[in-house]
């Protein structure tokens, strides 16, 4: 499977790298086509490595934009257009100015989208003492809990940025997968680790073409030479011990 991550959707002029125009967002849909799967389609075949599901591709979105609910949302999944997505949300950021109130987060759990967790304040979790960490993880989760009414056990890294100590702690208060913003397919070196790619607008259609052929022709060549014999994961391991 490959994951898909974007941030903020716009009608033109994007105000930074992130953020995306209707227009591209369009046609990368059109090149996904009905390889597109819902959240829970997702959740339940990951944890089949073995499966062949390389024609399957997952939409996330981070940061709690506003138009998460005001293009994904009510233009797409509302109209069956696409079976659903991921929304990452930043707790402290709900309702503030271009982003979700909790209505349109309860809506969208409820309509075809499944909420995760980016923490509370979007911080780097990497740079943070234990007792932030800890806040940052377990009250984000416990806050959408309530507001949702059901288990959320989806988390995304702020900048995609990761430890052993953060993924420890992550799985510790109860978070099952947990995505980062790698190339790639969307297994990661851990069983519970799920890479993604992260959208710019300096990616043109025919960059998204190609990651849909082949999402591991932009790494480099130290993944590719560590991977060949078989290195990458222990390489990965010493790395994040």
């Amino acid at each position: 499977m490959i994951v898909l991550n974007y941030h903020q959707l716009v009608e033109d002029s994007p105000s930074n790298a992130w953020c995306l125009t209707h227009e591209a967002f369009d046609a990368h849909l059109a090149l996904c086509g009905d390889m597109l799967i819902s959240p829970q389609t997702f959740i339940d075949r990951c944890t089949h490595p073995n499966a062949d599901h390389n024609r399957e591709i997952l939409l996330t979105f981070d940061d709690g934009f506003l138009s998460d609910y005001t293009h994904v949302y009510n233009r797409y999944v509302t109209a069956g257009r696409i079976p659903g997505f991921m929304s990452f949300i930043p707790v402290d950021f709900v309702g503030a100015a271009g982003r979700m109130n909790w209505a349109m987060i309860e809506e969208i759990s409820r309509g075809g989208g499944v909420i995760g967790s980016h923490g509370m304040a979007h911080a780097d979790l990497t740079t943070v003492s234990d007792v932030e960490l800890d806040r940052e993880l377990k009250v984000s989760k416990s806050m959408l809990e309530d507001r949702l009414g059901k288990e959320v056990p989806l988390f995304a890294f702020p900048y995609g940025r990761f430890s052993r100590r953060v993924w420890d702690a992550a799985l510790r208060v109860g978070y099952t997968h947990l995505f980062t913003i790698q190339l790639g397919y969307h297994r990661g070196f851990e069983p519970f680790l799920y890479s993604r790619l992260c959208l710019t607008n300096s990616m043109d259609t025919e960059y998204m073409r190609q990651h849909l052929l082949d999402p591991d022709t932009k790494r480099g060549l130290a993944w590719k030479l560590s991977t060949k014999l078989g290195l990458y994961k222990p390489l990965m391991h010493r790395r994040y011990r």
